[in-house]
């Protein structure tokens, strides 16, 4: 299993950095649409959403994030990553109130609102990443990758302590730490290079490190819907992962808090 997990981790890699850099703007946008579109589709099948009403949500996120770009591109950029930035960290404490004990049950109707917010601001942020730098885009992506890597292997050797329990028994406070610790060191690192010039090291530092903590919590949400669901993943389309949802979920989280950083550090106007 972990072989296929990796495997299909390379391929999916590879596809990505393939439409980064070289899809043009609206090729990207298309491209993270259909991630989206099937992010969506596997929300409202944890949800429970009847045959007939389930193609309705799908053109409802759809719709949203068409709303978001007419009303908030480009110039809004700011405020976008400023209120999905607050909706997670409310989505942080409620997750910490829930570590242990489990959490009640969500009514249908709370779960799918969820998803809207959890889903649409990401695509704004993904295209706004995009039209800035592909390379500050892959850096935020990095950033989760790398946090995602390093939580699983440091927990893997050295977890005692169990996350949240509630959640996901798999996570460990071990991995957590040590994936801070190397996003760190990985963002000391990327302080160096002209990407980042004029960036205080220590002011990157910090923000990598909650990118990579936020991403955290997208994971662990999604774990709590899936409980609440009775499922073990998301989806089955890809091998060893689930499905898209059970890919991205910490992305939704991270991209746009990483989005309101790089304007906070005037790296996007």
């Amino acid at each position: 299993m972990l072989k296929q997990r990796i495997l299909t981790a390379l391929v999916l890699g590879l596809i990505v950095l393939a439409a980064l850099f070289t899809l043009p703007g609206w090729g990207f946008a298309a491209f993270v649409g259909l991630i989206v579109v099937l992010a969506a589709h596997e929300w409202q099948r944890l949800c429970a959403l009847s045959p007939a009403a389930a193609p309705l949500y799908v053109v409802a996120v759809l719709f949203a994030s068409a709303l978001l770009f007419v009303f908030a591109w480009p110039d809004q950029a700011f405020w976008v990553a400023l209120i999905s930035s607050l909706g997670w960290l409310l989505l942080t404490l409620d997750v910490l109130r829930h570590r242990r004990t489990p959490p009640p049950p969500r009514s249908h109707a709370t779960r799918l609102a969820l998803g809207m917010f959890v889903i649409v601001p990401v695509w704004y942020a993904m295209v706004a990443l995009h039209a800035a730098s592909h390379w500050l885009l892959l850096y935020g992506m990095m950033l989760v990758w790398v946090a995602d890597s390093l939580a699983f292997f440091v927990g893997r050797r050295f977890g005692q302590r169990k996350l949240a329990p509630a959640l996901s028994p798999g996570k460990s406070v071990e991995g957590a730490l040590g994936a801070l610790a190397g996003i760190g060191l990985l963002s000391a690192l990327a302080a160096q290079l002209p990407l980042f010039s004029g960036v205080s090291r220590i002011e990157l530092i910090l923000w990598s490190m909650l990118v990579a903590a936020v991403s955290v919590v997208g994971d662990l949400e999604e774990s709590r819907l899936k409980r609440e669901a009775g499922a073990k993943d998301s989806g089955r389309l890809l091998p060893g992962h689930g499905g898209v949802l059970d890919r991205v979920d910490s992305l939704t989280a991270a991209l746009p808090v990483w989005l309101l950083a790089l304007v906070m550090m005037g790296r996007i106007q």
